[in-house]
């Protein structure tokens, strides 16, 4: 076997390891669920069984149901292949940073900092969900940002896993431009992306029977845009500071330092502005606040890369830290987004009920007015300013921790304790 194939098959060896042990950290922390989640869990089991009938509620989100079918003949039934999914997302981030770094220590610390966060464990007991492979895909698009070759299939075959998918093609698209891309070419092969998506699509409307969580689905249901978004972003931050805590250092780090990875500031407010607009279309917060796991890595990786064995302890530090912090925030597992999520986003519902037209017949589904929308944003906050002042502060707070780092670790590189790589960490 040639060198560099035995080699490139030692890697993936070693990071499906790193999976499986750090799979194991997290079940430490959060109990995997026996059975799939309620809703949408259950609906992607059970389209696992045929996965290609154009049936279900969302036939479209082919991707997982079609592996956990194939696992499934192999003896995997559809909540083992779901940890498996979380496993394969921590073994990719391992993949991708020892990949850039050089050094496997690094692989593993960056996948223990997404293993200890919202990343993996809401999805621990939120069972049979395809966003982690989501995930994976899009930190794989995202480290193949010199390879479009690479970078758009793993595109298209995220919109498969779920159409989210493609709320982050002007990100990919801006770090395809960072890594020799063209606005021709790759808006040609982006175009290409959702054309087929879009083909895809027509062909299970076609097949598929009325009904299900088509487009019209959320345009029936959405009562909340555009004017309660801002009580959605609001708990969003809440949840995106439940569930990634200490570790929000790690990203502010890598806004400081411009982290080439994500694509520069730039490339980290194109993400971000990539998250924002899910809200429009659904109000899963915890999951949304899940896809920071991706910027996470990406920054970690870094992190690592600038700064050495200085990096290394610091980010050692911040993943224990985490882990304590979520423990804390999460007493009980089956409370997805936190106890203080929990606590507090039962009154958004219970606010907004009151102003929500009534629906008639032939007309379409009217959002709250302005100014009720105001009101319930208002008083959500008022009744919970405590905890909305302790979200601010604790962001605050992660921010000045990571301009700290940024400078820790930019210290570290000047004064020559850098790491040399083994490999060339543009790849």
């Amino acid at each position: 076997m040639p060198a560099g194939r035995a080699q490139r098959l030692l890697d993936l060896c070693f990071a499906a390891a790193a999976g499986a042990l750090l799979l194991a950290l997290a079940q430490w922390l959060v109990p995997a669920a026996a059975a799939p989640f309620p809703g949408h869990g259950e609906r992607f089991a059970a389209m696992a069984a045929n996965p290609l009938g154009c049936d279900g509620a969302f036939p479209h989100r082919v991707l997982w149901p079609l592996l956990a079918g194939a696992a499934a003949a192999c003896g995997l039934g559809v909540v083992g292949f779901s940890a498996l999914c979380n496993g394969a997302l921590l073994a990719t981030v391992f993949f991708v940073v020892s990949g850039r770094t050089g050094r496997r220590v690094d692989g593993a610390l960056a996948a223990a900092a997404v293993t200890v966060s919202g990343g993996v464990l809401v999805y621990q007991t939120m069972a049979c969900f395809s966003d982690p492979l989501c995930l994976a895909l899009l930190l794989l698009a995202a480290h193949w940002a010199a390879r479009p070759w690479r970078l758009w299939p793993c595109a298209l075959l995220g919109a498969l896993s779920h159409e989210l998918m493609l709320f982050f093609g002007p990100w990919l698209f801006w770090l395809r431009l960072r890594h020799g891309g063209s606005w021709r070419g790759d808006g040609l092969a982006g175009a290409l992306v959702v054309a087929a998506y879009g083909a895809w699509r027509l062909f299970v409307a076609a097949q598929a029977p009325p009904g299900g969580y088509a487009a019209g689905y959320y345009v029936e249901n959405n009562f909340w845009a555009p004017w309660l978004l801002p009580a959605l972003w609001a708990l969003w931050l809440l949840v995106v500071v439940a569930e990634f805590g200490p570790l929000l250092a790690v990203v502010a780090a890598g806004w400081r330092s411009g982290a080439a990875p994500v694509g520069g500031r730039l490339g980290l407010l194109l993400f971000v502005f990539g998250v924002l607009p899910l809200m429009w279309f659904a109000y899963d917060v915890m999951r949304f606040a899940a896809l920071l796991a991706v910027p996470l890595a990406l920054c970690a990786a870094d992190l690592l890369q600038r700064g050495g064995a200085r990096a290394r302890m610091a980010l050692a530090a911040l993943v224990v830290a985490g882990a304590v912090t979520y423990a804390f925030e999460h007493p009980v597992a089956s409370q997805q987004g936190g106890a203080t999520f929990t606590r507090v986003s039962g009154d958004v519902l219970q606010l907004a009920a009151p102003h929500v037209p009534p629906r008639q017949e032939g007309v379409p589904p009217q959002p709250v007015p302005l100014a009720p929308a105001m009101a319930v944003t208002g008083e959500l906050l008022a009744r919970h300013a405590g905890t909305f002042v302790a979200v601010a502060a604790a962001l605050v707070g992660a921010g000045a921790l990571g301009l700290l780092l940024a400078r820790y670790v930019a210290s570290a590189s000047a004064a020559g304790s850098a790491p040399d790589t083994r490999r060339n960490a543009s790849p």
